[in-house]
């Protein structure tokens, strides 16, 4: 299921199965557009927040210098 994203009066998400979001803005588009890449290979919502994998990483990097 190939997602598009077209520049048309806004942008417009589709794939096969037909239009998914019209007259929106570039970010959103792209947005909606990951979104249904990740539905379609397997990744189900969960209503929980995405893990901050950066923040992550930097709060480890604190706790190994106040121990290390």
């Amino acid at each position: 299921m190939p997602v598009t994203v077209e520049k048309a009066d806004g942008y417009r998400v589709s794939t096969p199965g037909g239009v998914k979001a019209k007259s929106t803005s570039a970010a959103k588009a792209k947005r909606q557009a990951n979104l249904l890449r990740a539905v379609e290979h397997g990744w189900k919502p969960t209503g929980k927040p995405a893990r901050n994998v950066k923040a992550r990483r930097g709060l480890s990097r604190l706790a190994r210098k106040k121990h290390g």
